[in-house]
């Protein structure tokens, strides 16, 4: 999937959310045993009487902060989910390298988790394959055999899932589906429009500065009118409490990734040519329109090269301080939608007179996150109940939007209206648990039972929705079905030319694409340009592109799709 996830409450429920921060999940959490579970029974859950069972929970994803210390008091979440299920949580979330510490536990066997939440299919594989972790139907069946789970989880979803790991075995977050909607419609056009034009790669402008610098969205619309807004910006020396305005902010030390992807999809680039074969984004024209708008940007001085190197919870920060003119990148990963200043133009217009283009996978997807169960856990029925009631409607009302009458009230319809209370223990997420457990988030099922987001009832949702779907629904945009481009992760035999040759290639493309952008003058662009082309091909990328064609080409007649280049 391109671009994963969501952050907020809001953002938390689109498809590719993603939130992002330094990790707050390797601290121990609260070891009392003072506060017993109850004994009530609900869907999803069943008795947890006694002393709670402590879990350790494993995730990949650093910028996932659930709260650290969990709190068993059953007037919190977290103290109403150890009430329903019997079970408690230590969180085990490196700051770094969470695959490769994975890996070297999967290795040694020792301090295995409970369960493990990562986004990596070809490492879910590993798991499976070494026969750690449960298929999900078999364990629910033999151990919670009354789950709805075993009734109404969506087909579709289900069916995704078992193509590409030969079984049931990783819960999928921010479900989204056809079969998900016929069970959950959404409540509203302002829901459909999410599910036609959500995208989390986004051109993020500051309305504020937007106005103080006398310009407006039609101004920054195309390539020259937004580099010329940087060099206006940068003129007026404007500053935020003091402190100088950025004019463009890039997505961290990995923006080659979502900050070139969206100038890509801005200036039109494709997966196929116009006659339907693959092509790879490195060798394609649109790719050195990206890297020649970002080289200007840089050429102009209206972004630090130091952003290039930064972690996530940076750009956070320099999002926050409220002087940053435009983010381009993976906006999930901001938390832009808590001020609502921000807006977007859309795409950005390439001079050269390209349309832009968004791929949107019109096929269910097998979750952003996935959470598997260890074979090893102590307690599996309590498990099994565990993960029936945080699947199930109780459970989702409850952890994704908190307690009824403290954090939501239900409006004449039935519908969630967010309280003050409600919104502000969201942003807080990682103290509070409300809306903190994204794995479980289920996008259809949120979307059906919010109310329609007003300014009044929730200004931070509204704001989301401006700048996420601003570039779905520009008319210039074309929207095209790309479930046939999701090339899996272990389409080459780890051991194969064809893997050691796609690494080599993802190892120079991250070393030359920086050098292309902070090229001194167009002389050296062109020429850092042109070697990375050829040094491309001389590590084999054409012959990787010929390989790939032939799943491509696989996959779209299995999905029934016809897809051509419009640019190319």
């Amino acid at each position: 999937m391109k671009g994963k996830p969501l952050l907020t409450v809001f953002l938390a429920l689109v498809l590719l959310l993603s939130a992002c921060g330094t990790s707050g999940g390797n601290e121990s959490v609260n070891t009392s045993n003072k506060q017993k579970s109850g004994t009530e029974t609900s869907e999803g859950n069943a008795e947890a009487s006694g002393k709670p069972t402590k879990l350790v929970w494993f995730s990949s994803i650093d910028f996932w902060n659930p709260p650290s210390v969990w709190s068993t008091d059953p007037n919190t979440v977290t103290g109403k989910i150890t009430e329903k299920t019997g079970v408690t949580f230590e969180f085990n979330i490196p700051a770094q390298d969470g695959e490769t510490k994975l890996n070297l536990m999967l290795v040694s066997g020792s301090d295995f988790p409970d369960i493990i939440t990562i986004t990596n299919d070809v490492l879910g594989k590993k798991l499976i394959e070494a026969g750690k972790v449960w298929e999900l139907d078999e364990f629910i069946k033999k151990y919670d055999p009354e789950s709805h789970l075993l009734q109404d989880f969506p087909a579709d979803v289900k069916e995704t899932i078992v193509a590409r790991d030969g079984g049931f075995y990783a819960f999928p977050s921010h479900i989204g589906s056809e079969d998900a909607r016929k069970q959950y419609p959404p409540a509203g056009e302002f829901y459909k429009d999410m599910t036609e034009y959500i995208s989390n790669g986004a051109i993020v402008v500051n309305g504020n500065l937007l106005k103080e610098a006398g310009l407006t969205l039609d101004d920054i619309r195309t390539e020259s009118g937004l580099l010329a807004a940087y060099q206006k910006i940068k003129d007026m020396n404007l500053k935020v409490n003091g402190a100088p305005v950025i004019p463009l902010l890039l997505d961290g030390k990995g923006y080659m990734y979502p900050t070139v992807g969206f100038l890509l999809d801005s200036f039109g680039y494709m997966p196929v040519d116009k006659d339907g074969n693959f092509r790879d984004s490195l060798l394609a024209p649109e790719m050195k329109l990206a890297l020649k708008f970002l080289y200007k940007a840089q050429k102009g001085g209206y972004f630090d090269p130091g952003q290039m190197t930064v972690d996530n919870a940076a750009v956070k920060a320099d999002m926050a301080s409220g002087r940053v003119f435009s983010f381009i990148g993976n906006s999930a990963n901001t938390s832009f939608q808590i001020n609502d200043y921000w807006t977007s133009p859309g795409p950005i217009l390439s001079d050269a007179g390209t349309k832009p283009v968004l791929g949107r996978n019109k096929r269910a997807g097998g979750g952003w996150m996935k959470t598997y169960i260890s074979k090893s856990v102590e307690n599996p029925e309590k498990v099994a109940k565990w993960l029936s009631f945080m699947s199930s409607r109780e459970g989702m009302m409850l952890h994704i939007y908190g307690i009824e009458g403290v954090h939501y009230t239900l409006d004449q319809d039935g519908l969630v209206v967010k309280t003050e209370q409600g919104i502000k223990d969201a942003q807080e997420y990682m103290k509070t648990g409300v809306s903190a457990f994204w794995p479980f988030h289920h996008t259809s099922f949120s979307w059906s039972i919010q109310q329609p987001p007003n300014e009044k009832t929730d200004l931070q949702a509204v704001t989301a929705n401006r700048v996420q779907t601003a570039y779905g629904k520009a008319p210039e945009t074309h929207i095209y079905n790309n479930a046939a481009f999701g090339l899996p992760g272990d389409l080459f035999p780890p051991d194969s030319k064809f893997a050691n040759d796609e690494l080599q290639i993802k190892a120079y493309r991250e070393s030359q694409i920086t050098k292309i952008v902070m090229a001194k003058n167009d002389a050296e662009f062109e020429k850092q340009y042109e070697e990375m082309i050829t040094q491309l091909k001389k590590l084999g990328i054409e012959q990787l592109i010929a390989e790939k064609n032939k799943y491509v080409q696989q996959k779209l007649k299995e999905y029934g799709l016809d897809v051509k280049g419009i640019n190319s």
